[in-house]
């Protein structure tokens, strides 16, 4: 049998122990191949790193996985499966890596996951500004709309066809309509519209319900299961219902949101659910204010910006009746420390927020970070660790936890005194729920939406105080309010009487009049043409 026959037999074998979940045992066998460098070919070489590759990422060793990857680009270059692979690989280790990786898979061949993974990503990086994120955005869409509507041709609309004056059917798609973050700031104006003045319907694209679906439904709207129609079916049957304004909730986080190239209602907007442009010339406004997106940055949008003169956002809870636990006292009391705490998802903590946090701890000698979240990851911890390291940090100063609760989960926020905020993708719901529980939160203002949320809460708080303009202004707030004992103390007594009683809370008619004057603007607007 001559090398090559052995070689591929040998790899035959190998992809034999993968399709039996032998992982280790296929990268066994494949490693000495490698090594034997001089009886295969470069074509040989590249198969073996890929499929070494793709063992050590099925046994979730992301690290091995992305070495054994990038061993092939020295034999290809052009196979967009392998940028691809390292862009959902780095994501897990570093943000940016995982950009620059999907990017180079989409030029080399478009691809319509991958695209919506990169949305999700790209507006989590502090590298790239508001224009690049449009120009990109745009740019695929672009591509993808022929992929999507197959020759056929969006539905138009003539103004002269249309009553100015006519009462508005408003239309609101989400695969969300569940206990879901989103919800909290929907259920308020929902259940606040105008009836007289506005028919609500919704299309919900996802199969999961639950009580707050029962909530929705008990409003006496239209509610639609749309989970198992094409976007060409969805995009039909919003026409076929009449809808003038449609509002899409979740943008890139589902799938439904390729019906909007459809064009099914004279006017959509997007909202809530996805922190930045569309790229989409088919939807007209993004809901928004004017703190979120001021006049100078709207040209950064495909979308016109839709302000809300009251602003962005209102919040309810997801249940009537939300049964806050009993505020305790500041950790550091007992601790003799300051706890400086992070509880968003960890795909926030990019290498930038985890240099600002560093540097935090360095500016508060003898405080400690707790970072919380139940799905933390042993790949979360290191790739953390790794950037602490870096930046000279003690690890005993910084705390992993993924300890459940007992009861309720607002039970996370009792050991913190402080929270330090993610950029550029802040908290949003977090933040207000650290609020009820008398944490303070310190937000880095910056120019993307997705880094607006936790600042536009400390607004509408009367809290600017904790909304830093610079990076270094970020660290004086958190070194001076560590140094401030009575101040933490009244935080920690008042701010759940604080947030309950503010507009965010309560002001729920002024908020959703003013939602329903800017849809009155933008229908009288699209009927004089």
């Amino acid at each position: 049998m001559s090398s090559q026959t052995n070689i591929q037999a040998q790899i035959k074998f190998a992809n034999e122990l993968c399709s039996k979940s032998d992982y280790a045992g296929a990268i066994k066998l494949l490693y000495p191949l490698i090594n034997n460098a001089k009886n295969i070919s470069r074509e040989q070489q590249y198969q073996l790193y890929k499929s070494i590759g793709y063992n050590y990422y099925k046994l979730n060793d992301f690290s091995n996985a992305i070495s054994a990857y990038e061993q092939t680009l020295s034999c290809h270059v052009n196979e967009a499966y392998i940028y691809n692979m390292l862009g959902y690989l780095y994501f897990y280790i570093d943000n940016d890596k995982s950009i620059e990786n999907y990017l180079k898979g989409m030029t080399l061949t478009p691809n319509l996951k991958n695209f919506v993974m990169l949305t999700q990503i790209i507006i989590k990086s502090k590298k790239y500004e508001l224009k690049d994120i449009k120009n990109i955005f745009e740019k695929y869409v672009n591509v993808f709309r022929p992929v999507i509507l197959k020759g056929d041709i969006p539905y138009k609309y003539n103004p002269k066809d249309y009553d100015i004056n006519k009462k508005l059917k408003i239309g609101y798609m989400s695969s969300d309509f569940y206990c879901h973050a989103m919800m909290t700031f929907l259920l308020p104006v929902i259940e606040h519209h105008n009836k007289d003045n506005f028919d609500v319907v919704f299309y919900h694209c996802s199969k999961k319900t639950d009580y707050v679906t029962d909530r929705i439904k008990n409003l006496g709207y239209p509610f639609n299961d749309c989970s198992d129609m094409s976007y060409k079916e969805l995009a039909e049957k919003i026409h076929s219902d009449g809808v003038d304004i449609l509002v899409d909730l979740s943008g890139y986080t589902h799938d439904a949101i390729w019906t909007l190239l459809f064009k099914p209602a004279p006017i959509i907007c997007q909202y809530l659910g996805f922190l930045g442009t569309y790229g989409m010339k088919e939807v007209d406004y993004i809901i928004a204010d004017e703190y979120t997106i001021p006049n100078n940055l709207a040209k950064y949008y495909t979308e016109k910006p839709m302000y809300i003169e009251s602003g962005m956002n209102r919040f309810g809870f997801n249940t009537r009746k939300q049964n806050l636990p009993d505020i305790t006292p500041l950790p550091c009391l007992k601790n003799g420390y300051i706890t400086f705490g992070s509880f968003n998802d960890t795909s926030k903590l990019n290498t930038f927020s985890i240099k600002l946090w560093a540097n935090v701890l360095k500016a508060v000698p003898n405080s400690k970070l707790l970072i919380y979240r139940t799905q933390l990851q042993q790949r979360d911890i290191d790739r953390i660790t790794k950037l602490f390291n870096s930046y000279e940090i003690d690890m005993n100063r910084v705390i992993f936890d993924s300890t459940p609760t007992v009861g309720s989960h607002f039970k996370c926020y009792d050991f913190c005194d402080i929270a330090l905020d993610p950029s550029p993708f802040s908290g949003l719901t977090i933040t207000i729920e650290q609020a009820f529980m008398g944490v303070p939160t310190i937000t880095l203002d910056y120019l993307t939406i997705s880094a607006k949320g936790s600042g536009r809460i400390n607004h509408m708080l009367g809290q600017d105080n904790l909304t830093a303009k610079t990076e270094n202004e970020y660290i004086q707030i958190a070194k001076d309010l560590a140094q401030d004992i009575e101040k933490l103390k009244w935080y920690r007594k008042n701010y759940r009487q604080i947030i309950s009683n503010s507009k965010l809370c309560t002001d729920y008619d002024t908020y959703v009049s003013d939602i329903e004057s800017a849809y009155r603007k933008a229908w009288s607007d699209f009927c004089k043409g």
